[in-house]
């Protein structure tokens, strides 16, 4: 098995763009989901704050896991871009060393 490396800068940057996307996406579905699920819809469904506390309790901690996640998916997406980029800069970079030394 050979230890050679190839990289595709042009699939690596559609997969950034793809986090990026599934992030706009998710930050879109929570901002949803925070209409529909908020405290005081929780309360009105089930009559008393008392009894929707663990339901609340629930929808902070999904939306905190939502939040993180979105978050998440968007510096994944923004490190790969970058990353693209400085493949892209040291490539240049060689092709101008090698063209000089011709």
């Amino acid at each position: 098995m050979s230890d050679e490396v190839r990289l595709s800068t042009e699939e690596l940057h559609t997969l950034g763009a793809a986090f990026e996307v599934r992030a706009e996406e998710l930050s879109r579905q929570l901002a949803a989901f925070r209409r529909r699920a908020n405290a005081e819809a929780l309360r009105d469904g089930f009559g008393s704050d008392e009894a929707a506390r663990p339901f609340r309790e629930l929808y902070e901690q999904a939306e905190h896991a939502l939040v993180q996640l979105q978050q998440r998916l968007a510096e994944v997406g923004g490190g790969i871009k970058e990353t693209v980029a400085q493949v892209q800069a040291t490539e240049e970079e060689l092709d101008e060393m090698i063209r000089s030394v011709k």
